[in-house]
């Protein structure tokens, strides 16, 4: 990567995505920011290409598979999107905040922040229901790979945000006691998603604590972009 450098690869959008998921998205929290070589898109549905590399550049997902109701657990809502709800009227914000921006590195020492993925999806509101129903099925509580061990999905608390909000972490075994912690909360008229990876250097903060600070930060600069 050279500086100013951006990723190519092509959004796989159908046409001009809503500039209000775009303007909601954050571009910073304490002193990690927006990736340069990755910025932040709106992705209109449907897309023709859903293995296309721009949304995965965009969004933390974690290692587990298994059956599909899971997916939005442990691979993100962008996800289930594309699989289930890859029709007109959707769109999807995503952006990555990092350490890392294009070819620049911060100094040595342990960030105040986070890296951690923001995904912003308007469209119906029986798509934005399904999407962000907290209900945990059953077969996705415990989770098996064989590359990667065992682990659960476990609730957290948060405070309550929007019409509707919930987190959770998903758990590994061996040297990742923790894959991601994420937050989800709903409105009307959008859905907001926050994840945070395990990552070395540890932020100061807890990430099960620094969840809900992200998630407010998020919660506010949505709402005043869809006001």
């Amino acid at each position: 990567m050279r500086p100013g450098q951006k990723d190519d690869t092509p959004n796989p959008g159908s046409g001009p995505g809503d500039p209000r998921p775009a303007a909601a998205l954050l571009t910073g929290f304490r002193d990690v920011r927006e990736s340069s070589y990755v910025p932040a898109a709106v992705v209109a549905l449907p897309v023709a290409d859903r293995g296309s590399a721009f949304i995965p550049w965009r969004q933390i997902s974690g290692p587990f598979t298994g059956p599909e109701e899971c997916d939005k657990w442990t691979t993100g809502m962008w996800f289930t999107v594309l699989r289930e709800h890859n029709t007109p009227g959707v769109h999807l914000a995503v952006t990555m905040i990092s350490d890392l921006s294009g070819p620049e590195t911060r100094p040595q020492g342990r960030p105040e922040g986070a890296v951690f993925s923001e995904g912003i999806i308007t469209g119906p509101a029986a798509t934005l229901n399904r999407l962000g129903d907290p209900s945990l099925p059953a077969r996705c509580r415990h989770l098996t790979d064989p590359d990667f061990g065992s682990g659960e999905i476990q609730p957290l608390p948060v405070p309550p945000l929007g019409e509707r909000s919930w987190a959770y972490r998903v758990t590994g075994s061996g040297k990742t006691p923790v894959w991601h912690w994420a937050e989800v909360i709903q409105t009307s008229r959008y859905l907001l998603e926050i994840r945070i990876p395990n990552q070395e250097p540890r932020p100061r903060t807890d990430p099960a604590a620094l969840l809900p600070q992200i998630a407010q930060a998020a919660y506010a600069k949505a709402e005043a972009a869809f006001s």
